[in-house]
């Protein structure tokens, strides 16, 4: 049981993150440890490596809400060896509508798709409301592809799902939304991820969400597709584990 994406140096889990990644330990195998900004990757790396073993980072740039892109390149590079991921980066239609801010989302995008090549890493890609956007870039790219927090069409889903080393990333949206869940019904498992987010997409309004939280959408996908939920976790856990290169502890 693996998630494969959570922001675990987020603020608002400063006071308590060690006590989170305890809990953690109990109930899951892994965590993916994401981010989106300069200042967050410096802390992720640091968490990770107090946690090697258990918590693996990437580092990544938000394309709205990031700050210095070329700092955080220089991050990755910096510890290419202990990252097992680019990202999350690449475009954002939802919060930014602007034709110029979108095209320059796209350059800086464009730089990332290029390291990851150059450093033989995955991709993790944000791409809310630009999925076919962010697809066609990156699907002659040759790389391994996590689509994180997948909300695009169930055909488009389908349609990445059919790119080797391509794999969309299931997050607890799919507790409560019907568009995830009829994406989660219909890829083969073989590209399927879990991911929870953390802390946001809670499927509890007005409370973080936990990386543990996986176990609750494994649950709810077994029950879309008629499976057993160890079928989804262990399909999920051995995606993971391939895509990212990961030595758990």
């Amino acid at each position: 049981m693996i998630d494969v994406h959570a922001h675990l140096c987020f603020p608002n889990f400063e006071k308590d993150v060690n006590e989170i990644v305890e809990r953690c330990r109990k109930e899951i195998d892994g965590v993916v440890v994401s981010s989106a900004r300069y200042d967050e990757g410096l802390k992720v790396l640091e968490l990770c490596r107090r946690n090697h073993g258990f918590l693996f980072p990437t580092l990544g740039y938000h394309p709205t809400e990031g700050t210095d892109h070329e700092g955080v390149m220089r991050l990755i590079k910096e510890n290419q060896e202990f990252v097992v991921g680019v990202g999350e980066v690449g475009m954002d239609y939802h919060w930014e509508s602007e034709p110029g801010k979108r095209d320059a989302q796209g350059v800086i995008f464009r730089k990332f798709i290029g390291l990851a090549q150059k450093l033989k890493k995955p991709l993790v890609i944000h791409s809310w409301d630009a999925e076919r956007e962010c697809f066609e870039l990156v699907k002659d790219s040759g790389l391994a592809c996590i689509f994180h927090c997948f909300s695009g069409s169930r055909e488009l889903a389908q349609e990445v799902a059919q790119v080797p080393d391509f794999y969309i990333s299931v997050s607890t949206q799919v507790l409560f939304n019907k568009g995830v869940r009829k994406v989660a019904k219909a890829i083969p498992l073989e590209r399927l991820l879990l991911e929870t987010d953390s802390p946001f997409l809670s499927p509890v309004k007005g409370e973080r969400n936990f990386p543990w939280n996986i176990i609750r959408s494994a649950d709810k996908i077994a029950d879309l597709r008629g499976l057993d939920s160890a079928e989804i976790l262990n399909a999920a856990r051995e995606n993971a584990v391939r895509v990212f290169g990961l030595r758990l502890e």
